[in-house]
């Protein structure tokens, strides 16, 4: 029985690691995106992705949503800038902040 385990969790270790180096890259765009907004916006990005050529931006809140939109010339040019190109659309959506105590998945 040990040994099934064993076989499974074998091939987990490169999945484990690209999923690390996945969200990594996520925690860094989306660092990139607070530092590129010009306002107080900035404060209420949760995370940032891509899907394809769109930038998705996670907000705390509906009100930041259509700031975040609205300051997307300026957000697109700081961050070309500062060497990000891959996008060529933004989203903006509001998401959750997840509490180091929450336990829902």
């Amino acid at each position: 029985m040990s040994q099934g385990f064993k076989r499974l969790s074998e091939g987990l270790g490169p999945l484990l690691s690209r999923l690390e180096r996945r969200i990594e890259a996520n925690v860094e765009l989306a660092e990139r995106v607070r530092q590129s907004l010009p306002g107080p916006e900035k404060d209420h990005v949760i995370s940032a992705t891509y899907r394809g050529e769109t930038l998705v931006v996670l907000a705390d809140a509906a009100v930041w949503c259509p700031r975040i939109r609205y300051a997307q010339q300026a957000l697109f040019e700081a961050l070309r800038a500062a060497g990000e190109t891959r996008f060529t659309k933004l989203k903006v959506r509001v998401g959750r902040r997840q509490d180091p105590g929450d336990s829902q998945p």
